[in-house]
């Protein structure tokens, strides 16, 4: 079977209807620009097939579909970007253990067992007449229970290295086009759809805004600045030549080698791998850092565009007509950089 797509002229049509940076890119001189378009506005959504072990996207719809908005881009150019980033078995089992009916299922059995456990307790001491026991019981559950359910709410809505931060190499290389990529899941049976979500945005103006966000906070808070941004690190491994690592690192592996090697130690031997903490987004010129941000979160922001988890904000979004919310750059300055960080003069 064919995966699915779906097109619309807008997000709430289609919900009716279901990294490093390179400096030198210039978003708004690249071929693919579009007439017609509006910032936040949907392109396509693709499905992969529940009926299929090996989930796939069908690139070359995507490619058609986007040259019917005026968009050319070579599949060459994403298709690995995006295979490579989401279609790894180990995401899907990830996103159907984080989806919705997945934690609600977790939160009835979270309420079964703690009500039958608190029961239980009350009845061995006593407390209070049998009617009483049984009211603050279900009380003390049920509170207990949405609890939980709104820390699962909360997690969904923060950014996933499992997910969101995948597509950060597919989208560096749509922006360009101005296309941002999202990905998110449905449960079917036991299995996930994968749905990659396409959406129309021309980040210009958003980088431009960025830019002096950040240009102002290295100014006035610098140090509030790079705490946050020391949140944002992923931890690499990377493979070491044996070459690089003689003499002591030689010798510290030989003594905590084990005496009986299983065979993926020795498939590995002279491999040297160690692990590296990587910064998402790395000290540089405003205009870099703001550019690469965009690349990071653009993933995240996506998703939640298109889940309508998008944060409420008190002023009209600056440069997403199709947005009933913040446009990215108000989404990264507000959710990633801190509330109130930008004085109203930086547009």
């Amino acid at each position: 079977m064919t995966p699915a797509v779906k097109t619309a002229s807008g997000i709430e049509r289609a919900r009716d209807g279901a990294g490093n940076t390179s400096g030198s890119t210039q978003w708004s001189h690249m071929p693919g620009d579009s007439q017609g378009l509006t910032n936040g506005q949907l392109l396509m959504v693709l499905s992969t097939d529940s009926t299929c072990e090996a989930a796939s996207f069908n690139i070359e719809v995507s490619q058609e579909k986007l040259k019917t908005w005026g968009i050319q881009v070579p599949t060459e150019k994403y298709r690995s970007l995006i295979e490579n980033a989401i279609l790894d078995p180990q995401v899907r089992r990830f996103m159907f253990y984080n989806s919705r009916p997945f934690q609600l299922a977790i939160a009835v059995v979270f309420y079964i067992a703690m009500w039958a456990n608190l029961y239980s307790t009350s009845q061995m001491f006593s407390l209070g007449r049998h009617w009483a026991a049984v009211v603050l019981v279900t009380l003390g559950t049920v509170l207990a229970t949405i609890i939980l359910i709104l820390i699962f709410d909360w997690h969904q809505r923060k950014a996933n290295t499992n997910t969101d931060l995948r597509l950060a190499a597919a989208n560096e290389t749509l922006m360009p086009y101005h296309v941002l990529l999202g990905v998110t899941g449905e449960v079917e049976g036991c299995q996930t759809v994968l749905q990659l979500w396409f959406v129309y945005f021309h980040l210009e103006s958003c980088l431009q805004s960025l830019s002096d966000c950040i240009r102002e906070l290295k100014t006035s808070q610098e140090s509030m600045l790079r705490h946050r941004l020391n949140q944002f690190q992923v931890v690499v491994e990377t493979v070491v030549s044996p070459a690089q690592e003689e003499g002591e690192e030689n010798e510290r592996l030989a003594e905590e080698s084990p005496l009986l090697p299983s065979g993926e130690t020795e498939a590995r031997k002279g491999v040297v791998t160690r692990m590296v903490l990587h910064h998402l987004i790395p000290e540089a010129a405003p205009e870099v850092m703001a550019r690469q941000m965009l690349v990071v979160f653009g993933g995240l922001y996506v998703r939640l565009l298109v889940t309508n988890q998008l944060p409420e904000t008190t002023v009209a979004s600056r440069h997403a007509e199709s947005v009933q919310g913040p446009c990215p750059c108000q989404f990264i300055e507000t959710h990633i950089l801190g509330a109130g960080c930008c004085s109203p003069s930086v547009r």
